[in-house]
Parts: C-alpha cells; structure tokens; sequence
C-alpha cells in the first residue's frame, strides 16, 4: 500500500525527468553548434592560407624566370584579358602599346605579370582617372553639365600613360582587395529552453501574490462598515448613540 508521501514525491520526479532531458538536448545542440563552427573556421582559414600560398608560388616563379620568358608570358597574358573585354578600338591600341613597353622592358613584363595585374583593372585605372581628368576640365573651364551630362575627349597619350602608371604602382586602387574576416555563425537558442522556463517560474509566484490580496481588498471596501462589524444607515443611530445617554446618567 502506498503512503500519502510517495504518491506525492512521484509526480514531482515525472516533471524534473523531461526538465533534465531537454536540459541534456540543448547542450547536446550547443556542443554540435560550436564543434561544427570549429570545422567551418578551419576551412575558412585553410582557403586563405591556400590563397596566399598560391601568389607567392606566383611570385616565386615570376622572379625566377628569365627575361625572355617573362617578356612572352606578359604578352601573351595581356593579349588574353584583353580578349575580355568589350570597348575593341580601346583595348587593342592599349594593350598593343603595353607589350611593346614589355618587349622594351624585361622589368617591365615582371610588373605586368604580377598576380594582382591584369588588364580588366588597367581599364578600370584609366576610366577613373579619366573622369578625374574630365572633372578637372569642369572646374578649370567653370563648365556646368547640361542635365546632369558633360561629354569630353581624353588624348589618347593620355590613356597610354595612364596603363602603364597602372602596371606601375604597386598600391593601385584597383588592385586592393577586400580584406576577409572569418563571421562567426551565433547559437540559436531554441524556444521552450531552460532559460525561458525559469524567468516563467520567477513570474508565476508574483501573479498569485497579487490576486490573493484582491479578497481582503474588497470587503474593506464595503460602504458603512464599522470597525466593530455594525452596521450604520444614514439618518438613523447606531447602537454605542442609543447606549450613550444611559451611560452619562449613570
């Protein structure tokens, strides 16, 4: 026969043995969530080493070419971005003019070849310096554009000059890539956790506090009550009244 005691601890073991599985399955996700963000951060950092290893290697080898050799990749390279690109007239005098700059230069070809050129960027180089060109033609010649729009010829020694500043400038703007940063992925906390459980625990006791004053509130609310539980109408007396005049005699 079960005691009153047991009957009541068994329900309460019932309830804490769900509380300590989900307890168990949240750090379970938890432990998963973080050793995969490990896994991925490692790929992440393996990319970029393998990255930077590749330029180098490219590096590596462009020093150890010779003249003629670097002269005949940079060509051969230049002729093959230019192929990429769609302004036909442009492309071929510049690129034309830069591979006879690397027949002239063995240096030259060697800066041509590094692995953050390319003729896609050059273009890009002399398109902005155009518009700074074409800018300060504005401002020198106080123009203001009609509509919103001004047209200008650039001399074409210019755009030569500007390619081969480009292969020149070993910080060019165009050739600056943006730095990558490994972003962590936060844990997502399930709803119905541990967390939410207890501030829902916290607030049930103050919700009964306050309903059980209600009771207590509303019967010292009732009008005319007396301290000692009589009762008082208006235009009658109350019984210490009719007392009163027998007390004083006495």
């Amino acid at each position: 026969m079960e005691t009153a005691e047991t009957a009541g601890t068994e329900p309460q073991a019932a309830e804490a043995a769900p509380d300590a599985d989900k307890e168990d399955d949240e750090e379970t996700r938890r432990i998963r969530h973080e050793t995969a963000e490990a896994e991925r951060k490692a790929e992440w950092e393996e990319k970029q080493q393998a990255k930077r290893a590749a330029e180098q290697e490219n590096l590596d080898r462009l020093a150890n070419m010779s003249d003629d050799a670097a002269v005949s990749a940079a060509m051969k390279q230049v002729g093959t971005e230019t192929e990429k690109l769609t302004r036909r007239n442009m492309k071929d005098c510049v690129a034309e003019y830069i591979q006879t700059l690397c027949l002239e230069d063995p240096g030259f070809a060697r800066m041509v070849m590094h692995p953050r050129k390319n003729m896609v960027h050059c273009f890009h180089y002399i398109n902005r310096k155009a518009k700074e060109f074409i800018q300060q033609e504005m401002e020198d010649n106080d123009i203001k554009p009609e509509n919103g729009v001004y047209g200008s010829d650039v001399p074409d020694d210019l755009c030569y000059q500007w390619a081969e500043e480009y292969f020149r400038d070993p910080d060019a703007e165009e050739d600056q890539e943006k730095e990558e940063n490994f972003e962590p992925r936060p844990y997502a906390v399930k709803s119905g956790s541990k967390a939410k459980a207890k501030k829902t625990a916290e607030k049930k006791p103050a919700a009964k506090k306050s309903t059980a004053t209600k009771p207590a509130d509303k019967k010292a609310e009732k009008p005319g009550q007396e301290a000692d539980g009589q009762m008082s109408f208006p235009g009658q007396m109350s019984l210490n009244d009719l007392m009163a005049p027998e007390v004083k005699a006495g």
